[in-house]
């Protein structure tokens, strides 16, 4: 069955150890996401979640990712037999997409193993099924974000000395440029550098 909700963009009211209640237009919906991110996510006075949707007989349940790239790698996670959602959301609490697809391009099983509820056989069929799957950004690909990020920023009246090291450290995070300049203006807003 095909997705009905692409994303979800809407202000934080409510975050647990495990999901986030977004409202948009008098709603609360909540959003399942990698425990790392919650507090990040919480604290943004709005947020643009990528949805990933499952329907059951008794419940239907939205997963959220800040870039489609984190939404892509969720799939390819949940995709491999043993892996649930709760697990995808737990190995992209611990690693941004790029390191995934490293560890994944590599081979390395006792990384993935770090992670809690992976086994060595569970690790072993991630890699085998999903290192071909999960491709590491380029460092070309970086750099054409990077500056096109740069450029809508300066448009916007930013300074390059104030938005260089921000999207620098947020770069890794990011797919598309929409995303990289949307969480460097939160990053700009509450006055961080880094």
């Amino acid at each position: 069955m095909r997705a009905i909700i692409a994303f979800i963009e809407g202000q934080p009211v409510s975050a647990a150890s495990d999901h986030l209640v977004v409202e948009v237009g008098g709603l609360g919906f909540r959003i399942f996401v990698p425990p790392a991110k919650i507090q990040e996510l919480a604290s943004l006075p709005a947020v643009k979640l990528h949805i990933h949707m499952t329907v059951r007989e008794d419940s239907i349940t939205l997963y959220g990712f800040d870039s489609e790239a984190a939404l892509s790698a969720f799939r390819q996670l949940i995709s491999v037999s043993g892996v649930g959602p709760k697990l995808g959301l737990a190995v992209l609490s611990v690693w941004e997409v790029s390191q995934l697809a490293q560890i994944l391009a590599s081979g390395d099983i006792k990384a993935l193993t770090t992670v809690s509820g992976i086994g060595t056989k569970t690790a072993q069929r991630i890699c085998l099924e999903l290192k071909d799957k999960l491709k590491p950004a380029s460092t070309e690909e970086s750099i054409e974000l990077l500056a096109s990020a740069e450029i809508a920023l300066l448009n916007l009246g930013f300074r390059t000395a104030e938005v260089r090291p921000v999207l620098r450290s947020l770069v890794r995070k990011c797919s598309t440029v929409e995303d990289l300049v949307r969480l460097a203006l939160a990053r700009l807003a509450r006055g961080e550098k880094q």
